[in-house]
């Protein structure tokens, strides 16, 4: 049992190797700006804390790299003893986290309104896919996609087909987003950047001005108390979502939402990628505050699409977001 702290620990420490400060040039400036850089979830991260001196920033970012191991013990697809793994091994999870809980019925919500395009039960189709089956055994996959055969309440989570799996690449990333930001909101933070893949705004940068997010065409998007996510269809000829209803890549562009949360946003970009025009309005008009950016292109490099990221995306590994920092820093 002590093994887990002991881990959590030597995670912390090394992870905290990618913090720089900051600090004001003059006094009348406002306090330093305390920047963490690595490697989470498979892609380049970022968390930014202004107005908090660096010794308590460094305390939040350490607390804030135990919520990722901790939530990866839920979420994670590559872990044989997470939550979900349990789920897609055994077809049910008694007595599931709430967070689980929580997310699924996000998923469910956003799979009824999308009518399918969005919808967590097809990690088998993607399963197929990877390991290049031919056209029979992805029909066969297929088969055993159906969001509506997926039961999940406080109780237990249930897969209601043998063979069933689930993956929420197009949101958890987004929950976890979230889950850091408002930890380090209910610490009295109140001007914070989290980048974890997507992305999280709490308040204005310390000139009041919103955050730039810079790697956007034609112009940079300003975000302030908001969350933002790009969802592309294909990278470098491979497809990161599939339609879970054809089991082909949907033929769009790069999708960009701005939403109040970040799972919100991460769920709307993966199901308007493959979503109808109608379906695309109600998705929209479903979550106050959304909005899709219409021509924003993202010039930052995307992780390689053999290592894809989200949930009607293709499973890669999920939420292994503190032990890729332990190696790369």
């Amino acid at each position: 049992m002590a093994a887990e702290p002991a881990r959590r620990r030597v995670l912390r420490l090394i992870g905290l190797s990618g913090l720089a400060v900051v600090l004001p040039r003059r006094a009348t400036e406002p306090a330093p700006t305390t920047r963490w850089h690595g490697v989470a979830l498979g892609a380049p991260a970022r968390i930014e804390l202004s107005g908090v001196e660096p010794s308590r920033a460094r305390g939040l970012i350490a607390a804030c790299l135990e919520e990722v191991s901790r939530l990866e013990a839920i979420f994670s697809l590559y872990e044989p003893d997470s939550a979900l793994s349990h789920l897609n091994r055994d077809g049910v999870l008694r007595r599931p986290p709430a967070e689980l809980v929580e997310v699924l019925g996000l998923a469910r919500r956003l799979a009824a309104l999308s009518e399918g395009a969005f919808d967590p039960t097809v990690q088998p189709l993607w399963y197929a896919v990877a390991r290049g089956a031919d056209r029979e055994e992805r029909r066969a996959a297929r088969r055993l996609v159906n969001w509506q055969k997926l039961e999940a309440s406080p109780e237990a989570v249930a897969l209601h087909r043998p063979g069933m799996a689930i993956t929420l690449d197009g949101i958890a990333q987004g929950y976890l987003t979230d889950r850091v930001a408002e930890l380090l909101r209910s610490h009295g933070v109140g001007r914070v950047l989290v980048d974890l893949g997507e992305l999280r705004a709490l308040g204005s940068r310390p000139d009041g001005a919103p955050w730039r997010i810079g790697h956007f065409e034609p112009t940079p998007i300003a975000l302030a108390e908001g969350a933002l996510s790009t969802s592309r269809a294909v990278v470098d000829g491979r497809p990161r979502i599939l339609d879970p209803r054809t089991g082909e890549p949907p033929p769009s562009r790069a999708v960009t939402v701005v939403a109040p949360e970040a799972a919100v946003a991460d769920g709307l970009s993966t199901a308007l990628a493959a979503a109808d025009a109608a379906a695309a309005d109600r998705l929209l008009a479903a979550f106050p505050g959304a909005r899709r950016i219409a021509g924003a292109r993202e010039r930052r490099p995307l992780p390689p699409a053999s290592a894809p990221r989200s949930a009607t995306r293709a499973s890669g590994r999920m939420h292994g977001a503190v032990v890729p920092v332990s190696r790369r820093l």
